[in-house]
């Protein structure tokens, strides 16, 4: 039999464990796993000797912000996807915040062509869920999303068609789409803020003339979002709509999950690297460059999140990719931090900060694992397709070198807006992607990017789609 690519010597994680083998890929597929050292290495189009190293299933970035078609000086499906084939993502979960949004069966479709023109790797894609477009949600499902995303506040001026199908207004709009939504056979993810509390929080500091960088986490405090979390599992609770906090980062807010579960809540939360990574004095230190929403919380809340990742709470981390230009960013160092838009391009350093913290002894790299592939791809219903090595799931691996040290760049990045990247760069870290393949065929080789396989990338559609 002819393979399409053969990784020998493989140090691989499957079923919660690590194995020594062989992995044979044809067709896009694992088509077998043989003892090290034991296959036909002359059968195949191309051989990875990966002696030395650790084969991870393909990384699955549960949360980003790409901004095709309409901001494409922000970024794009191809910038974004050479990006993320750089940090061994090999899919990438986009949410729906983009003009136009995913709100209805037709955009959808719209996205899902545009992506496969355009991305390396392989996606799967958020539905915009809000009140005005709520008794449309499950065929959105049906043709293949894999969840939803709802923010808990009106469009915010001149961005209306950004929001398009993506909002509430109020409470009582929030527990009427959620009881439409509980029909479903989706789940439904929060952007757990309270908007009307920051406003007023934010009027108040401006008022007692509070004007440097701590003004972001002092505007965005964690009752914000407690409160929110709280609202959302009360409604799940009453309408038995599946949940999910994206991006949660206040422990708090983690203890109310957990304690919803034992209650029977059917809720999950995601947290971000940089939660677990970053806190209050990086934003004191970068100003705008360390801006995002949730704000980076107090070096003893990330502790804390930790914990709350550890027993299980968390269930998944992502990037919160969020490109935006240099310009969008700098406003804040001479307008007020206040200015500068929320977020950073992440996802290349997803995997990187993780494998640190994993050398660092804080996580095993087993259980990293679960939290950036496995769990991702079962929560998606991506999975066996996505998120594990197995014969007959897709040929997506992250091939890392575990003890290799170097110090990260913002010149060596892929994302289109890595310029703003600063909070990054400079970076020690320990823990280096090496390979990214997916379906076999590789797509980034010791930090370069294949650009040639634009619209090599597929869409991912979970098994409870049509």
């Amino acid at each position: 039999m002819k393979y399409q690519l053969i990784i020998k010597n493989a140090h691989y994680f499957a079923n919660g464990d690590f194995f020594y083998g062989d992995i044979l890929a044809a067709g896009g597929k694992i088509v077998g796993i043989v003892a090290a050292g034991t296959a036909d290495y002359d059968q195949a189009e191309r051989v990875i000797d990966a002696a030395g190293l650790e084969v991870l299933p393909g990384i699955v970035d549960s949360h980003v912000h790409f901004r095709d078609p309409s901001r494409p000086d922000r970024e794009d499906f191809y910038t974004g996807s050479s990006a993320a084939a750089a940090g061994c993502v090999t899919t990438f979960c986009e949410m729906p915040l983009a003009i136009p949004p995913p709100c209805n069966v037709e955009n959808l479709h719209n996205r899902i062509r545009l992506a496969e023109e355009r991305s390396i790797v392989d996606f799967a894609m958020f539905g915009a869920a809000g009140y005005d477009n709520r008794y449309l949600l499950q065929d959105i499902l049906d043709e293949g999303a894999i969840a939803f995303k709802t923010f808990l506040h009106p469009a915010p001026a001149g961005r209306e068609k950004e929001f398009d199908g993506l909002t509430v207004n109020d409470d009582g709009q929030l527990y009427i789409m959620m009881q439409a939504a509980a029909s479903t056979t989706g789940r439904y993810f929060f952007h757990c803020e309270n908007a009307k509390l920051i406003s007023a929080i934010e009027a108040d500091l401006h008022e007692k003339g509070v004007n440097g960088n701590e003004f972001h986490y002092l505007s965005r405090a964690e009752v914000a979002e407690t409160e929110s979390v709280s609202t959302i599992i009360q409604f799940a609770k009453a309408t038995g709509c599946k949940v999910g906090v994206v991006h949660i980062s206040v422990p708090e807010a983690c203890q109310m999950v957990k304690e919803a579960k034992m209650d029977g809540v059917d809720i999950v939360a995601e947290t971000c690297f940089h939660y677990l990574t970053y806190d209050h004095s990086h934003i004191d230190e970068f100003g705008p460059y360390a801006k995002c929403n949730p704000p980076l919380r107090s070096a003893a809340d990330k502790e804390k999140l930790w914990g709350y990742l550890l027993d299980g709470t968390i269930t998944m981390v992502g990037s919160d990719h969020a490109p935006f230009t240099p310009e969008e960013k700098s406003i804040g160092l001479t307008q007020g931090i206040w200015k500068a838009y929320s977020g950073m391009p992440a996802i290349e350093m997803l995997l990187p900060i993780m494998l640190t913290h994993v050398n660092s002894g804080r996580i095993t790299l087993a259980q990293l694992a679960r939290y950036i592939s496995e769990n991702t791809a079962k929560l998606f219903h991506l999975y066996p397709q996505k998120g594990c090595i197995a014969v007959g799931s897709d040929a997506d691996f992250a091939i890392i070198d575990m003890n290799e040290e170097y110090v990260t760049s913002i010149e060596k990045m892929y994302s289109k807006s890595k310029a703003i990247n600063k909070l990054f760069d400079g970076t020690k870290v320990k823990g280096k992607p090496k390979y990214t393949v997916v379906r076999g065929t590789v797509v980034m080789e010791n930090g370069v990017v294949d650009m040639s396989k634009k619209g090599y990338g597929q869409f991912a559609r979970p098994q409870k789609a049509k």
